[in-house]
């Protein structure tokens, strides 16, 4: 599977848990018409407890993995893209690191980036 891209699927995933949030909340909380006309969740009687808690659980988790992969491929980018080969160097283990959490197009650059600064490893 494409790992690189797996964020896109953690924030459809964030979205998906934060609508269902917002709507339970407003199911137990709010009581706003609109929403409860949309979707109507009184049918579900004491599982919109469970709805709240599940999707607060679902959507910090995945808000948190989508920031944590989108943050690993800024750092991974900004590395490569370091004009000292001490630096590179130096973050060699991070670099490695993130390359092999997000797949094999990034393995391929950090490659590409070793062959460039002439590192045999």
């Amino acid at each position: 599977m494409y790992r690189d891209k797996l964020y896109i699927v953690y924030i459809i995933i964030s979205i998906v848990s934060l609508l269902f949030l917002i709507i339970s909340l407003n199911g137990l909380l709010f009581h706003n018409q609109y929403l409860i006309n949309l979707i109507p969740l009184k049918s579900l009687g004491n599982w919109q407890y469970w709805i709240l808690i599940a999707s607060t659980i679902v959507f910090i988790y995945f808000a948190y993995m989508t920031y944590s992969i989108l943050n690993d491929i800024s750092t991974f980018k900004k590395l490569l893209k370091s004009s000292s080969k001490k630096t590179f160097i130096d973050n060699m283990p991070s670099l490695e690191r993130i390359s092999k959490r997000l797949g094999k197009n990034y393995d391929e650059l950090l490659k590409q980036a070793k062959h460039k600064w002439g590192i045999k490893k």
